[in-house]
């Protein structure tokens, strides 16, 4: 099984995954990337942070090489519940 790396960036930083995770294919990695970029906007909105950054999980092979980027940021907060991910189309 292939193993993917999440490298999660927010304007010039960029923090590295160096673990990775063993995944059937590119559909589940983004699937997963997904899932992280929903996970990183509530614990942003949960610590008061600023929502109108655009973010990005930038998902690489075992050598290195860029496959996909999952971009994404939280759209405008209606009601009381947590800030949502507007999720855009992807394209690989």
């Amino acid at each position: 099984m292939p193993r993917y790396y999440f490298h999660y960036r927010v304007e010039d930083k960029l923090v590295r995954d160096e673990a990775g995770s063993e995944l059937a294919d590119l559909d589940a990695a983004e699937s997963k990337a997904a899932e992280l970029g929903k996970a990183i906007i509530d614990k942003v909105a949960g610590e008061g942070g600023n929502m109108d950054l655009p973010r990005s999980i930038e998902i690489t092979d075992a050598g290195g090489h860029d496959l996909l980027y999952v971009v994404f940021w939280a759209g405008p907060k209606i009601g009381d519940g947590p800030a949502s991910p507007i999720t855009p189309p992807s394209i690989h």
